[in-house]
């Protein structure tokens, strides 16, 4: 578990459901001049990180390769009482996406199935694509 996040602090609580339970998370960097970078990627909490599977030679992986901060949130719900910001580090994981699979991709497809019918590649497909993992470790919480 992150030691930015208490789950005994209810609204920490509930920024973890969120984390687990949410599909599309922000993930923001910035280049040199420290503009911003902001995308929309398909994560996974796990063990107490996000982690993102990316095309290698994307804008984000240059940025996160370089040590741009990270900033990392999910949609507010509809109304916008539903915040989790998480401010941190990333670097790029020396294993590829198929080896994080490995490891938790039961939980991955069943987080993201009918978005992986939608997308219309089968899961090793998206691993092969998407090959880099980004490991994103919080250092803050916002949320409310």
């Amino acid at each position: 578990m992150s030691g930015v996040i208490d789950p005994r602090e209810p609204a920490h609580a509930k920024a973890l459901q969120l984390l687990q339970e949410r599909l599309i998370a922000w993930f923001t960097t910035v280049d040199a001049a420290g503009r911003p970078h902001a995308v929309p990627v398909w994560f996974l909490w796990h063990d107490g990180r996000v982690v993102v599977f990316s095309e290698a030679d994307t804008v984000k992986v240059k940025h996160v390769r370089r040590g741009s901060p990270v900033l990392v949130h999910l949609d507010t719900g509809r109304f916008g009482t539903e915040v989790v910001i998480l401010r941190g580090t990333a670097t790029i994981s020396e294993r590829d996406a198929a080896s994080w699979l490995a490891e938790f991709g039961e939980g991955y497809e069943k987080k993201y199935a009918a978005a992986i019918a939608d997308y219309g590649v089968p899961l090793e497909g998206i691993a092969a694509t998407f090959s880099t993992a980004i490991v994103f470790t919080p250092e803050r919480l916002q949320t409310w």
